[in-house]
């Protein structure tokens, strides 16, 4: 009996060896993880892609040591999905967001702002490949999680009611993407004032909306305002600007403003002529 008891002390005392063992090496992993994720973000803080993405891939790889759906990993590909979208690299943007989605949906359940700003991140990967209308699902989810959680007046909410909107005019729905762009711009006037380039991306948004619905006394405010703010905001050579006078001068037109038109055209065309020596002289220097 005696040995028995010693047998089990010493079994146990193996057990807490191996226990403790564990633990310190899934810290030791742990902190290796937040180390590489954190130079990571800061690497594409300062626009290193090239070396973020390598560090979230080895950030990945720590992750991954804690099991395949472990949150860690649906955070660490986010973050991967963020970086290869501003690298262009929108097939696997899209890829790592949707991997994340599955994991964070899993770790969290369908309604945390986390699968929210997930299923906004594959909505706007959509956009920048075409697919305007499979991005609405996304965005419509996100939208209710935002809604709930953030309230209906808030910047995030103001994002993807633009999205949706934007969704609805590039699918020449202009009846549905009114509503969704004008809250949009409401919100975004309420909270960033009107000095504020997204306010502007709205307003050119709606205006068009407006002037395809034949309803130019709308629209022309709205170009008249998107063009002092983003000449404000984002300078006189910015091709936006000149897009916002592409698009006020094609409404001049139809309202019979021939002269108005063609000085606004004219103002585009030498900016777009600006932009594209400036593109140019940095290739040619790239070049050499």
């Amino acid at each position: 009996m005696v040995q028995m008891i010693r047998n089990m002390r010493a079994g146990a005392a193996v057990f807490a060896v191996l226990v403790l063992a564990r633990a310190l090496h899934a810290q030791d992993v742990e902190e290796k993880w937040k180390n590489l994720f954190m130079q990571a973000l800061q690497s594409a803080g300062a626009n290193d892609y090239g070396r973020s993405e390598q560090l979230f891939l080895a950030a990945l790889k720590e992750a991954e040591r804690f099991g395949g759906d472990d949150a860690r990993v649906g955070t660490t590909v986010n973050s991967l999905g963020l970086v290869y979208r501003s690298e262009k690299k929108f097939g696997e943007a899209e890829a790592s967001y949707r991997r994340a989605l599955t994991i964070l949906e899993r770790a969290y359940g369908d309604d945390s702002i986390d699968v929210a700003n997930v299923n906004f991140n594959i909505a706007t990967v959509m956009f920048d490949q075409g697919h305007q209308a499979g991005a609405m699902p996304f965005l419509q989810r996100t939208l209710v999680t935002y809604q709930n959680m953030l309230g209906g007046a808030s910047l995030k909410t103001g994002a993807v009611l633009c999205m949706i909107g934007d969704s609805y005019r590039l699918e020449k729905d202009l009846k549905q993407a009114e509503g969704p762009l004008k809250q949009c711009a409401d919100i975004r006037e309420r909270e960033g004032g009107m000095e504020n380039a997204e306010l502007a991306d709205a307003l050119n948004s709606l205006a068009l909306v407006y002037e395809g619905e034949g309803k130019y006394a709308l629209a022309e405010p709205r170009f008249n305002l998107a063009e002092k703010i983003r000449e404000k905001t984002l300078g006189i050579t910015s091709p936006l600007l000149a897009q916002t006078m592409e698009d006020h001068a094609s409404l001049l037109k139809q309202m019979g403003r021939e002269k108005e038109a063609t000085r606004l055209s004219t103002m585009a065309a030498a900016i777009r002529r600006r932009t594209e020596k400036t593109t140019e002289k940095s290739s040619d220097k790239k070049g050499k």
